[in-house]
């Protein structure tokens, strides 16, 4: 969220954070828990490198010939400084490695949760501002249809393990393969719905002069997968091969339109999202107590190794 930002205006106050959902909330204290200790750490390393180099800088002239006290204390304390940088350069690097999978989470949510409560949200997009949050719903738009396809391919595959006769319901790889599908289906479909919410408002207000977003077909995807739980693996085959061509085209056409409508978008009103976003990790600063920061980075790390990151 660096790119240039629009002024939050009092109409768009951002929420209290008892306001965000619960696992908004709970991303958001783990995201800035994340950048505390971070900068704790980054001032640690200042810290062990300007006294590192006093120990290089004291260090005693043909240090073999000191007696034996001196040396053992000198290499003792070398060997600290070393140690100790060692050890806060792979926290930062483990703090680094996690903040891009916890940053796109709360991004996500935090998508989506703007998108049901700020109706100065949807009509800022829907009279296209907001140029970087256009394309952001883009490419969340095709993460969505990679995800669904992705989904989709894995459950084909799992299918072939179905004996003959076999519901999905009682074969518990594909069906774990069958809900996933449909979580990516469900998600994919709220695309859907966000885009036409915008086509639906341009239309309800006349000011806006027209409208130029045409809706999309309401595909029910989750649906469509959730109704193959009682279903043979081989009836569920055929489904899915039928179901993966209607994506592609849904998809395909749809595309088109919400990159045509982005592009109306103007550049001089960049983001919606962006300084409600940075409002909302700062008053998340201030509950944050920190003693549980080293706590919670812990548990975060633990998250991101469990999802994968």
């Amino acid at each position: 969220m660096d790119s240039p930002r629009t002024h939050i205006s009092p109409a768009a106050a951002p929420p209290t954070i008892a306001q965000l959902p619960v696992r908004l909330r709970d991303l958001l204290k783990r995201e800035v828990c994340l950048d505390i200790s971070r900068l704790h750490i980054e001032a640690a390393l200042d810290q062990v490198e300007r006294e590192a180099e006093e120990l290089r800088q004291t260090k005693p002239p043909f240090l073999f010939l000191h007696g034996k006290p001196t040396r053992i204390d000198f290499q003792s304390r070398e060997a600290n400084a070393v140690e100790t940088l060692a050890a806060l350069t792979r926290g930062l690097q483990n703090l680094e490695a996690m903040r891009p999978r916890v940053r796109a989470w709360v991004e996500d949510d935090l998508e989506t949760f703007l998108r049901d409560s700020q109706p100065a949200y949807m009509l800022g997009l829907a009279t296209h501002r907001f140029f970087d949050d256009w394309q952001r719903a883009i490419q969340r738009f095709d993460q969505r249809v990679a995800g669904f396809r992705a989904a989709l391919g894995q459950l084909l595959a799992a299918l072939s393990t179905v004996p003959m006769g076999v519901v999905l319901a009682s074969h518990p790889a594909a069906f774990e393969h069958l809900m996933t599908a449909r979580q990516w289906g469900t998600l994919l479909d709220y695309e859907f719905l966000f885009f036409n919410r915008v086509a639906d408002l341009q239309r309800r207000a006349a000011e806006l002069g027209g409208d130029t977003l045409n809706r999309t077909p309401d595909h029910q995807f989750g649906n469509h997968v959730a109704h193959w739980v009682r279903t043979e693996a081989e009836v569920v085959r055929r489904n899915v091969v039928e179901l993966r061509a209607r994506l592609e085209m849904a998809a395909m056409d749809a595309r088109a339109i919400y990159v045509a409508e982005a592009a109306l978008a103007s550049a001089s009103a960049r983001s919606y999202v962006a300084p409600m976003g940075e409002a909302l990790s700062q008053l998340m600063r201030l509950e944050i107590d920190p003693e549980e920061v080293q706590t919670v980075v812990a548990e975060t790390e633990r998250m991101v190794i469990a999802a994968g990151g």
